[in-house]
């Protein structure tokens, strides 16, 4: 099998700068992935450009202007690529491709403003602003996919040195942030293994998403009433074997956090999903 077209630093700044010639009006594009570790000085080279906008108009304007400079939508995707969600997927006769996302990128992270503020101007080509997303951002998204070779650029970016807090905080403030912490979580565990990379925010992940899940089973089981926990502790045990030693653990601990709400009901307790416990149960 053939090694996809690589391409450097100047075939990038070219596009870039013939794209930013043709629009009509100021554009700004979020450089995220391989394109942005190029410029940022850690790649040589790369195979394809990671371009999020931060509205459809954007994004659809920016295809376009690509269309007429020779870019055509691929037809035939595989791999990761068949589930990224990106609003156009275009390629030249080289080989040279631009993966377009409209705020969300791969179905999963969405430009938020945090990103924005941390992302810095790299140039401007005619209309087109070109920002690069900070090495924290590129990070994250790197650690939510499933593409081996993002694990080697996480490799290199944690070797820049990188602000593991932001990583943190803009993980878990994502919405259906617990899947993400997971994802993130079991990449960094990854990298631990197979490059002796070290993160010190894992166990804040994995007891994110590990409560993100708890909140997901018992609000399917409370949903938006109150329930005796007789009948919460019956309904765990036919659904996944555990003992109500268990669930009552499990439910002081959502109490702790305000997830679920406990009231005392003669000699009976009942317990009710709070706004928040519910709002994470609807987005796991």
């Amino acid at each position: 099998m053939s090694m996809p077209q690589m391409f450097g630093e100047a075939d990038l700044t070219k596009a870039l700068s013939d794209s930013g010639a043709k629009l009509t009006r100021k554009v700004r594009a979020y450089l995220i992935g391989g394109c942005a570790m190029t410029f940022l000085g850690r790649k040589v080279a790369t195979k394809d450009i990671d371009v999020v906008f931060g509205s459809s108009e954007d994004a659809r304007k920016f295809a376009n202007v690509l269309g007429q400079l020779g870019f055509a939508g691929v037809k035939s995707l595989t791999g990761p690529y068949a589930t990224m969600g990106a609003l156009a997927i275009v390629e030249d006769r080289r080989g040279m491709r631009f993966d377009i996302f409209d705020r969300q990128v791969c179905r999963a992270l969405e430009l938020s403003l945090g990103m924005k503020g941390r992302a810095r101007l790299y140039r401007t080509f005619g209309n087109l602003g070109v920002y690069l997303m900070a090495p924290e951002d590129i990070f994250l998204f790197k650690g939510i996919t499933e593409r081996e070779a993002d694990l080697d650029d996480m490799r290199i970016l944690a070797e820049m040195g990188l602000e593991w807090k932001t990583i943190e905080k803009e993980c878990l403030s994502q919405r259906r942030s617990g899947r993400w912490a997971y994802m993130l979580g079991t990449k960094l565990m990854e990298l631990r293994k197979r490059f002796g990379v070290a993160s010190p925010i894992i166990k804040t992940l994995m007891d994110h998403a590990d409560l993100h899940l708890l909140a997901y089973v018992f609000g399917k089981i409370i949903g938006n009433q109150e329930a005796p926990f007789k009948e919460i502790a019956r309904a765990i045990d036919e659904r996944y074997g555990y003992k109500e030693s268990w669930v009552r653990n499990q439910l002081a601990s959502l109490a702790a956090k305000r997830l679920v709400r406990k009231r005392r009901l003669g000699r009976e307790d009942l317990y009710s999903m709070t706004v928040l416990g519910l709002s994470r149960a609807a987005t796991a």
